[in-house]
């Protein structure tokens, strides 16, 4: 069927070109005789190559549609490779595909995923201000809390210290009640009263001779006319002598602070030197004891059985040993172990033996040794019932060491508390610590204000 078609093809093209050589010759258009096989043979190739182009196209288009089992030979191979080729095509095409629809379902996951997070993120932060807010909240009550606290300690310190002093306030007030009793003005009398008032409050005679010129210049200015606020000049006075400071060296400026605690004996010496070293641990300070006091073997056991109590430690050696070795060690401990504190004690030399005044002197030479601006403090602990004779104590203590503060003891229930005024005009040195309990907290840092109200409150 297929070579009929090709021949029905050739006798209609033969028809036309014969048709169309009639026509030309009709019009005058002559081809010479001898041309005409040629013109004929090329007609003849042009049909011929037509002819086989279309039938190529046509088998072509044949074997195309075919099916592999209908084929057979290289036409059948070369079949199924070409099927392969575009099953393989096919199959690029639909795995390209299906990546790029999992890309996309991915990469939809991954976004919502992130949307999600972000929401997370969001309500973590929410969360986590609302958490600082709330800490912020704590922290505030917390303080609001422990300011009521620290009041009601400072008050109930205030009262304590006025009862402590009780006795010291009621003889002074009741002696300047009396000295100024029905006195219209300040004259000679009246003063010579108040000297003999203060004196006998064991304040002291310079203390005494200050305080009356401070009145009568006043007096002599004009500034002051009414015996009754007499009571209000000698408490700013003595306010002002009591307010006496100087820069307390901290644990951190000085690594490790030495201290040197020193004064005769039944004063309170090793159980001040217990208090404070409880008072620095509880400060979360590292700190080691010396028990110095090697002449009194009871000395050792009682500052052994505080460094317990204190949670601290401590470095002693058997009574009757050099007390400037004990020293020595000590703070060559302090140094190797890095500690914060070293809390020296010592004898409870009495201030007529000269001997154990330089065994003092020679125990502070062995620090410098060690550490050159060592001890940063020397504290005398004085015994506030001992009235007049803690101002000889000083006055001893200061030639064998330069004191730099002084810790007053027992002060509540005395009368003699005035003695302390006394001192610190004197010798001018600072009281650092009152004592006026056996407990730690019994133990305070001296406010020269608190003080003075609590005598004249």
């Amino acid at each position: 069927m297929f070579i009929e078609e090709i021949k029905l093809i050739y006798t209609n093209f033969t028809a036309q070109v014969n048709q169309l050589l009639s026509e030309l010759f009709n019009d005058g258009v002559l081809i010479p005789e001898e041309k005409m096989p040629l013109i004929m043979v090329g007609i003849s190739l042009f049909i011929l190559l037509v002819f086989l182009s279309v039938w190529f196209c046509l088998r072509r288009r044949r074997l195309k549609n075919k099916a592999p089992h209908e084929l057979s030979g290289r036409a059948k191979e070369k079949r199924l490779e070409q099927l392969e080729k575009e099953r393989s095509k096919e199959r690029e095409l639909q795995i390209k595909q299906e990546e790029k629809l999992q890309h996309e379902k991915e990469a939809a996951q991954i976004a919502k995923s992130e949307e999600k997070e972000k929401g997370l993120q969001e309500k973590i932060a929410t969360m986590e201000e609302e958490r600082r807010n709330q800490q912020v909240l704590e922290r505030e009550i917390e303080k609001e809390v422990e300011k009521e606290e620290q009041l009601i300690k400072v008050d109930s310190f205030i009262e304590r210290l006025r009862n402590g002093v009780a006795k010291t306030r009621t003889h002074i007030l009741n002696n300047l009640t009396e000295a100024v009793l029905g006195k219209k003005e300040i004259d000679e009398d009246l003063l010579d009263d108040l000297e003999e008032v203060l004196i006998s409050s064991d304040i002291g005679p310079e203390t005494t001779q200050r305080i009356l010129e401070s009145i009568t210049a006043k007096v002599e200015r004009k500034e002051l006319t009414n015996p009754e606020v007499l009571q209000k000049e000698i408490q700013l006075e003595i306010e002002k002598i009591m307010s006496k400071t100087y820069t307390v060296p901290s644990a951190s400026e000085c690594k490790p602070l030495i201290l040197l605690f020193v004064g005769v004996n039944g004063v309170g010496k090793t159980t001040t030197i217990g208090k404070i070293a409880a008072q620095y641990c509880q400060q979360g300070k590292k700190v080691l004891m010396g028990a110095g006091d090697t002449f009194r073997a009871a000395a050792i056991d009682q500052l052994a059985e505080w460094s317990k109590r204190a949670d601290c430690d401590i470095v002693k050696k058997e009574p009757g040993s050099d007390p400037s070795a004990v020293m020595y060690e000590t703070v060559q401990k302090s140094l190797d172990e890095d500690y914060d504190v070293v809390i020296c004690d010592t004898a409870g030399r009495l201030h007529t033996k000269k001997n154990l005044m330089e065994e003092l002197k020679k125990m502070i030479r062995v620090i410098r040794k060690l550490i050159p601006d060592a001890p940063h403090e020397v504290l005398l602990v004085l015994d506030a019932t001992t009235g007049q004779n803690a101002i000889f104590q000083t006055r001893e203590f200061l030639e064998a060491a330069d004191l730099t503060g002084l810790v007053i003891t027992k002060l509540d229930g005395t009368s003699k508390g005035g003695v302390v005024i006394g001192i610190v005009n004197e010798f001018d040195i600072p009281v650092r610590y009152i004592g006026l309990g056996e407990q730690i907290k019994d133990l305070r840092l001296f406010d020269a204000k608190q003080f003075t109200e609590s005598i004249f409150a």
